[in-house]
């Protein structure tokens, strides 16, 4: 049995190259042949010394195949229980590789359409107030009453044209109130995008595996 330690550094940066060693040791390889029974010869060597580099050449697609999967079993194990903080909040290293990967950008998709939900209430309720909604008033009451001075108009149609404009008011409707959520959740999303990388850095650098295979 093989056994070594190394950081889970330069175990991720073997783990890079294993994968294309492995392949072209398959892929060059043969493993068994069709030969006459006359031929005494395969590629100019014996057929006993061309056996044995088929045997050296299949031992070491396994070998390498069995270093990649022990140092990938130990960064697995390593990455469930070695922990982390980013952002004030502890995590396991891949729990952090998680929200990185997945949780974050569902985060940040929720926050940019709580921003842009926010913004068009908002523009909507400002488009329809205001100047615009006195000037929807005034021809209601026209359309009611003629055209009329609202200065010297009667305590009636005054009170007729203040109803149209309390019932027509666009008011925003705000039950997890947005602004108050928008900001937590920009701040817990930059508080993570910002210290994720680092954390994982160093965490990295510094946490030794055993491999043995």
């Amino acid at each position: 049995m093989t056994t070594e330690k190394m950081t889970v550094h330069k175990a991720l940066c073997e783990l890079k190259t294993l994968d294309a060693r492995i392949q072209k040791s398959i892929q060059q390889g043969t493993f068994v042949f069709a030969n006459k029974h006359s031929n005494n010869k395969v590629a100019g060597v014996s057929i006993n010394t061309y056996s044995e580099e088929i045997r050296a050449a299949y031992q070491s697609a396994k070998d390498l195949i069995a270093r990649r999967d022990a140092i990938k079993r130990a960064v697995t194990l390593s990455n469930a229980t070695v922990k982390v903080t980013i952002g004030g909040k502890e995590y396991t290293v891949a729990e952090a590789i998680e929200m990185k990967n997945h949780g974050i950008p569902l985060k940040q998709l929720l926050l940019k359409k709580l921003d842009n939900d926010n913004r068009r209430a908002r523009l909507e309720a400002d488009k329809n107030n205001g100047d615009m909604l006195e000037m929807r008033a005034d021809e209601y009451v026209k359309s009611l009453y003629g055209n009329v001075d609202m200065k010297g108009a009667s305590d009636e149609i005054k009170k007729v044209r203040a109803d149209f404009i309390a019932a027509q008011t666009m008011e925003i409707v705000d039950p997890i109130n947005i602004t108050t959520e928008l900001t937590a959740l920009e701040k817990e999303i930059n508080d993570f995008v910002v210290e994720i990388d680092s954390a994982l850095s160093v965490s990295n650098a510094l946490t030794e595996l055993e491999i043995a295979y």
